[in-house]
């Protein structure tokens, strides 16, 4: 019984910060996504990290099942480079390295919301785009929390706590912002006849962002400015994202009504 009891409390403690954020965007929202949706993109956010995992070690070939994997398709294990001060074993320069990483899970959270909701009647303004995005990365980051604090939280409960904080301030809002910035492409892309350059667009830009936040948190050792700019991405990305949630939040009922016999969405 303690067991599970202890099971339990991290793993709560493991969606609580996510689940925060999710809660501030949704509260921003002024038309509420049905919740029945909401909890399906968000259920759909983690069965997304769990793809990326597999497409990471078919990429990588850094676990177990590379083993596997390794044998049947070599070709596969593209990116191998050592750098024995960050502890990373990889085939190409470190920020390649992170960047394969980043498109990886931003492509996976996009799909979520793509199967899931993105030809669906609910997905009907453009709002909708960052909301549904923001909720899938959310997702995500839950069960990368889990993932990250399990063996902490068997060792040293203090840490675990600290770096539950630090990652919701950190990783946690880090995927919001990325897949919030998709969001907004994926609502340009709605009205424009290059709709498909607007979606690549925003997941590249999503990516790269995303890889120099992993960049710059595993070099911080190694990079003295690594701390500044950290905050200085989070702050821009976090601006960014805050303006044109507001912006497209804040449309008329009459270009809301334009918005739904303009839409024509990616595919």
């Amino acid at each position: 019984m303690a067991a599970v009891g202890f099971t339990t409390t991290y793993i709560f403690i493991s969606f609580l910060p996510p689940l925060l954020w999710l809660l501030f965007y949704l509260h921003e929202d002024r038309n509420p996504e049905p919740r029945i949706f909401i909890l399906l993109v968000f259920a759909g956010g983690i069965a997304s990290a769990l793809l990326a995992v597999l497409f990471e070690v078919i990429a990588y070939g850094d676990k177990e099942l590379s083993g596997v994997i390794g044998y049947l398709y070599p070709s596969m294990n593209f990116c191998k480079v050592t750098d024995a001060a960050l502890g990373i074993d990889a085939r190409c320069p470190v920020f390649l390295f992170f960047l394969g990483i980043a498109v990886i899970e931003e492509y996976v959270k996009y799909l979520a919301v793509k199967f899931l909701v993105l030809h669906r009647k609910v997905f009907d303004e453009p709002i909708d785009a960052m909301i549904y995005m923001i909720t899938a990365a959310l997702g995500f980051a839950a069960i990368e929390n889990y993932f990250f604090l399990s063996d902490v939280f068997r060792s040293d409960i203090p840490l675990g706590l600290q770096l539950a904080a630090s990652r919701f301030i950190g990783a946690n809002l880090l995927h919001a912002l990325s897949s919030g910035i998709v969001g907004y492409f994926l609502a340009r892309a709605f009205f424009s006849p290059y709709r498909h350059h607007f979606l690549a667009l925003g997941l590249v830009t999503a990516s790269v962002l995303h890889a120099f936040y992993n960049y710059f948190i595993i070099t911080e050792s190694t990079f003295p400015q690594g701390v500044t700019m950290l905050i200085l991405l989070l702050s821009t990305m976090a601006l960014v994202v805050l303006v044109e949630f507001e912006r497209l939040k804040r449309r008329t009922p009459t270009e809301a009504a334009l918005d739904q016999t303009a839409y024509q969405k990616p595919q």
